[in-house]
């Protein structure tokens, strides 16, 4: 468990290594959902591709494998320490998310519920981190660089279509709060995230540990 916190603790000192492309995008993001709370759906998605990614690009370039290797580390505590990284990652978006949406609410009128934002944001960052970390801890950055990009745009991009669509449909959007309030939706989110990153885990994991080092 030492060893995981430790690994994780490294990684977030490298964040500060990799803030200026990652600041950068925070920013843009942050403006465009101020006037568009339509977009912190986004955020959620962009926020952990931003920072996970960018972080476990850093250490791939800087050979962590060979670090890894020389150290008195479990592989499979180095591939949760990059789980941990990321949910942490994504507690930093969910709180500037509800930041920007309680904003944005005293200048528009936001006709998306937190709780929906939520959990769609929520899950679409989940379902980032659980694409990004198997694929960079298989493949490393340079060779699944353009497919990541591909996987996390659609990822990310038609949560917020389909958001955009539902909040346009007022009978729909009450349709799904009804749905949501009777069959306990949340704890079906809930599980199914869950369930998503055991299967990333075993996935990183089994494919870490088959890696080759060179």
């Amino acid at each position: 468990m030492n060893n995981i916190i430790n690994l994780t603790k490294m990684s977030l000192l490298n964040l500060k290594y990799t803030s200026k492309q990652t600041w950068i995008g925070w920013v843009i993001w942050i403006c465009v959902s101020i006037y568009n709370p339509l977009f912190l759906n986004m955020l959620f998605g962009m926020g952990v591709l931003m920072t996970l990614y960018q972080v476990m690009a850093y250490e791939d370039a800087n050979k962590i494998d060979n670090l890894i290797a020389s150290l008195p580390v479990k592989k499979n505590e180095y591939v949760m320490s990059r789980y941990v990284a990321g949910i942490m990652f994504l507690c930093i978006s969910i709180i500037i998310a509800c930041g920007i949406y309680f904003i944005s609410s005293k200048a528009n009128t936001n006709e998306i519920k937190i709780e929906v934002l939520l959990g769609t944001g929520i899950s679409t960052a989940l379902l980032v981190t659980c694409i990004v970390i198997p694929m960079v801890l298989k493949f490393g950055v340079n060779k699944g660089r353009f497919l990541i990009t591909i996987v996390n745009m659609c990822v990310i991009m038609i949560p917020s279509f389909l958001l955009e669509n539902i909040s346009q449909e007022p009978q729909l959007m009450e349709t799904i709060y009804r749905f949501i309030n009777t069959v306990s939706m949340p704890v079906i989110i809930v599980i199914l995230n869950i369930i998503m990153l055991l299967i990333s885990v075993t996935i990183s994991s089994k494919s870490y540990k088959n890696k080759e080092i060179r």
